[in-house]
């Protein structure tokens, strides 16, 4: 399909620190994400605010991973894999990016497309995990603005969890990092939720779920055991539990091996938070050993994943 664009969906990132304000407030300002208390018009004056306050701190940690996000660099690298992969497979379709909270954002972006004779969008999340407030809010955005810019949505690749190559990117260097450290404790951590958005349906958790159970599946029972818990909570909610810091509180004098089993690229939650922040809480709970496997980025298997499941899809 030359008029068709291929999407990649995902959050997007500051690449400076002149950009991180903007984009907290982007990301506090959407309600499928972070629903802040009081009438649906109040969020944006709100979130306005809260960005303003984060904002010191967050541009700090950001100043420490290299002064912004590399999110935009690492998704570029994932879609010219991918683009790579389905030249090579006789395909012709165009591969760009389409974040949520920073550019290129779907306005701008399909603007650009409808002008190079692009018609028909598929979108391809790069969410391993279906969920309302990462995928379902970007493609909510998506068909707004494809309706706007008078373009076909057509049907894509929304979720993975349980995808065979997927798994082979989670499950090659968390083997390698267990003949390293065979007594370890595996630490399955994703990015926490709401417990209101999971009693709403949102099946967010049964699919992290379903991702740790076939990863304990293939690798079998270890002697430190697996642990499943959540990071990245913000607000006073209650979150899905249990939380890491409290987690490896209670690991003094282990080894550990946190797998980041919600992310496909490294951004601020794995290079500061699980990278430093949670290095410290390991530091100072006298961990033996703390070890983080890195994100699929552009793992050959996830490279596949994302090539077959398109190729699956496009006539």
């Amino acid at each position: 399909m030359r008029d068709a664009a291929i999407l990649l969906l995902n959050l997007g990132g500051p690449v400076n620190l002149g950009q991180v304000e903007p984009f907290l407030g982007e990301l506090f300002g959407d309600r499928e994400l972070i629903r802040l208390p009081g009438p649906a018009w109040l969020q944006p004056p709100f979130a306005r605010l809260i960005a303003r306050l984060r904002a010191p701190g967050a541009r700090g940690r950001y100043a420490e991973i290299g002064g912004g996000s590399p999110l935009l660099r690492e998704s570029a690298y994932q879609a010219a894999a991918l683009r790579s992969a389905l030249r090579a497979a006789g395909r012709q379709e165009a591969v760009k990016l389409c974040f949520r909270y920073a550019g290129p954002r779907a306005a701008g972006l399909l603007k650009a497309l409808k002008g190079d004779g692009i018609r028909k969008l598929v979108p391809v999340t790069l969410y391993p995990h279906d969920c309302r407030a990462t995928t379902g809010s970007s493609l909510r955005e998506l068909a707004v603005e494809a309706t706007r810019a008078g373009m076909e949505l057509l049907p894509g690749v929304n979720h993975y969890a349980t995808d065979p190559d997927y798994l082979d990117a989670l499950e090659r260097p968390l083997r390698a990092a267990l003949a390293e450290l065979p007594g370890a404790t595996v630490i399955f951590s994703a990015h926490s939720l709401p417990v209101r958005q999971i009693e709403a349906g949102d099946p967010y958790e049964r699919e992290i779920r379903a991702t740790r159970e076939a990863l304990i599946a293939r690798i079998g029972e270890i002697p430190g055991g697996y642990i499943q818990a959540y990071q990245s909570r913000t607000g006073p909610v209650r979150w899905l539990e249990p939380p890491l810091k409290g987690v490896l509180e209670s690991m003094g004098g282990r080894d550990v091996i946190v797998v980041p089993m919600s992310f496909v690229s490294e951004h601020i939650e794995t290079l500061h938070e699980l990278d430093i922040e949670y290095r410290h809480v390991a530091d100072q709970a006298g961990i033996r050993t703390y070890r983080r496997i890195p994100a699929p980025g552009t793992d050959p298997a996830y490279i596949r994943c994302l090539t077959r499941r398109v190729l699956e899809i496009l006539p």
